[in-house]
């Protein structure tokens, strides 16, 4: 009997320490947000792309990369798997906020095409430009971002010159 006991006040006092593990998933996404820092991106809380302007609640998380040049700053979003915002001329991809200029409809156009499937919306703002995502991938879709985010800004910064 004293052992049960002895037992039970041992399991009653490890217990709440378990509780502090994380689990696998919050593992992974610690990893891709520290494997993003490394990559020069800013990871941050969000809110979701389609958004109305009283909708303030930060539930997304963005990926995002600084723009290098200062006239290259934009303001707009362009997402994915939402009915509100306005049409686009890029098949299944919605305006909300903003519509870029025309001149970036080419760079928009080769870098839509394979982001990741948990990428919902690509947003400029004059921090940079970045994704929403959803973090259900793992570290190769994470690079897949990466570069793509790059080769956006490289090129922006040359339409932006």
């Amino acid at each position: 009997m004293t052992w049960l006991i002895i037992v039970l006040g041992v399991a009653v006092v490890i217990s709440p320490l378990m509780w502090f593990r994380q689990s696998p998933r919050q593992k992974l996404i610690t990893e891709l947000r520290r494997s993003a820092g490394s990559a020069g991106l800013q990871v941050s809380l969000y809110r979701r792309p389609d958004a109305r302007d009283e909708e303030t609640r930060l539930e997304c998380v963005c990926y995002r990369i600084p723009w290098l040049d200062g006239d290259c700053r934009q303001n707009w979003v362009l997402h994915r798997f939402s009915a509100r915002g306005w049409d686009s001329v890029f098949p299944g991809w919605l305006w909300t906020l903003n519509q870029a200029a025309p001149y970036w409809d080419t760079l928009l156009a080769d870098q839509l095409d394979d982001f990741p499937a948990g990428v919902s919306a690509l947003v400029a703002t004059g921090a940079g430009i970045g994704v929403i995502w959803n973090e259900r991938e793992d570290a190769a879709d994470l690079e897949k971002i990466v570069d793509k985010l790059k080769k956006f800004r490289d090129q922006a910064k040359e339409i932006c010159r």
